[in-house]
């Protein structure tokens, strides 16, 4: 503490030995290097925005959003929520982050193009804006389903003549429509297809179901215009999209398990199933308590017969016995028809059941046994894990590859920002410099021509000065010697005198010693008076 107070002690007696002019100097140099200082390091930080999108709705822009906010992307929004705006620098690799991602918003415009119309607009402009805003109106109807993320719809609508005659035959050309859907993760189902047709033939004029074609961004057919189409797809790429639904569906719910633990990106989870799409029937019959309809029993003896009768249940009946007993042999017979209870059971197996299911899940760094066995047990609980038909599930801890993240492209015209960037810094650096060494070079001029302009003055006023000097050598030998000299003329003579010198002298100590020598001139004044 005692080497610190010290220079800082140090420190303050040179501040205050400095002239007032010196002083001055190292205050603007100071502030100058603050503010050049800052003036690079705010250009250097500062976020220059630039639009990203513009003419947004709502929705668009509330997607938008969310999605900058989950990557880290400072924003600003203006024209009342409109428009968004990113860091210049990253504009170009954050559209391509949403497109990869299919956030681009629906630029679609409906009937709104006619509100920039004018008087100068021909019949075929007219026209074209037509197709266009109906477009677009189409569009913005079929996003709104819930099961389609973007559309893109084409329409082909012939020229009308005036010389088509319905009557003989000669009417115009159907209109065609292609339509293109980006499905969510949930696909669409058959009906929304049929609803998507519908609205379309109803929208466009003289445009019949037939000449409708839609397909999703896959490449997929979903609709081709003949009657019984509109299945999502073919059977096995139905069968094959039911199946990773419901992989991904497992998958989710194990990641609401584990993710909460372990963290978002350090679980990793795949699920294969091996599922049967055969339908299967089968009918069963079952026959339960009999009941007697009708019997009927013969015998015979030596030729004479003796029948015996009954009918319904034998409970109920009397029997009639006719014959005699004459005879030394005899047979029978006994026929007995029952009345039965039918049990008919149909049975139809609806394709889709699981033959065998193998499951892996990967935890960012490693577990230990115990966990592994807690693992196992919530994963198979939520995924419904059935040893007796083969299922298979592992869990394993592996550390995860770092990578950094990169920038997807740099542009030539990112780079030559960059260096204007540098060399704006670097010439506010000089410009800076040379200020200062501007304000220092005038300040210093000031002062020597001053100290001339004094030296002149004093050089006129020689002679009255002498008396002075001599009775105030006389009077303050002790005060006459200066302590230091710190100053000295700018201009000095060649060869100085004595009267020179004391003259000299004498200057110096008016300046150390003004009110003394202000005193002592009243003195004199006082004495002449009397005199």
């Amino acid at each position: 503490m005692g080497k610190v107070a010290a220079f800082f002690s140090g420190l303050k007696e040179k501040w205050q030995d400095q002239s007032r002019i010196k002083k001055i100097i190292w205050i603007l140099a100071i502030l100058s290097i603050l503010f050049v200082s800052g003036t690079v390091y705010y250009l250097n930080t500062r976020v220059q925005y630039d639009v990203l999108f513009t003419g947004l709705s709502e929705g668009d822009a509330g997607t938008i959003a969310d999605e900058l906010k989950q990557e880290n992307v400072p924003y600003k929004l203006a024209d009342n929520g409109q428009t968004i705006m990113v860091d210049k620098t990253q504009v170009d690799q954050v559209r391509i982050q949403l497109a990869e991602d299919n956030k681009l918003p629906n630029s679609s415009q409906g009937f709104e193009l006619f509100d920039n119309s004018n008087v100068m607009t021909t019949d075929a402009d007219r026209r074209i804006m037509y197709q266009r805003a109906l477009t677009g109106e189409l569009e913005k109807a079929i996003d709104a389903l819930s099961e389609v993320q973007t559309s893109k719809v084409m329409l082909v609508t012939p020229k009308e003549s005036v010389f088509a005659d319905s009557d003989n035959g000669d009417s115009s050309k159907p209109a065609k429509a292609s339509i293109v859907l980006t499905l969510k993760s949930s696909g669409i189902s058959n009906q929304a297809v049929q609803g998507i047709v519908a609205l379309t033939a109803g929208a466009v004029e003289n445009l019949d179901q037939q000449h409708i074609k839609v397909v999703d961004s896959q490449g997929n057919v979903l609709f081709n215009g003949k009657k019984g189409s509109g299945s999502l797809v073919s059977a096995n790429d139905k069968y094959l999209t039911i199946k990773q639904n419901y992989e991904k569906s497992l998958q989710k719910k194990i990641h609401s398990l584990l993710d909460p633990i372990y963290g978002k990106k350090n679980v990793e989870v795949s699920i294969n199933l091996d599922m049967n799409f055969d339908s299967v029937k089968n009918k069963t019959v079952t026959y339960n308590n009999p009941q007697i309809r009708s019997e009927k029993t013969d015998s015979e003896t030596n030729g004479n017969t003796t029948q015996n009768t009954q009918t319904g249940e034998a409970n109920n009946n009397a029997s009639n016995q006719t014959g005699n007993n004459n005879g030394a042999s005899q047979s029978s017979s006994r026929t007995v028809n029952n009345e039965l209870n039918t049990s008919t059971t149909d049975t139809i197996r609806a394709p889709g059941s699981i033959n065998r299911m193998t499951t892996s899940v990967i935890i960012a760094d490693g577990v230990s046994g115990a966990d592994r066995k807690r693992i196992r047990k919530l994963v198979s609980a939520a995924i419904g894990y059935n040893q007796g038909r083969g299922d298979s599930l592992q869990v394993q801890g592996v550390n995860f590859a770092k990578h950094n993240k990169k920038p997807h492209h740099t542009t030539k015209k990112h780079k030559k920002s960059s260096n204007w960037n540098i060399w704006a810094y670097i010439g506010l650096g000089v410009a800076a410099l040379v200020l200062i060494g501007t304000i220092f070079f005038l300040i210093m001029r000031f002062r020597r021509r001053r100290l001339e302009e004094e030296y002149e003055d004093y050089e006129d006023e020689t002679a009255p000065t002498a008396d002075v000097t001599a009775d105030a050598a006389t009077k303050y030998p002790e005060e006459q010697k200066p302590e230091k000299e710190d100053k000295e003329p700018l201009v000095k003579p060649a060869k100085p005198s004595k009267e020179q010198e004391l003259n000299k002298r004498t200057r110096e100590y008016a300046k150390e010693n003004p009110e003394e020598v202000a005193d002592l001139l009243k003195a004199w004044m006082k004495e002449d008076n009397k005199g």
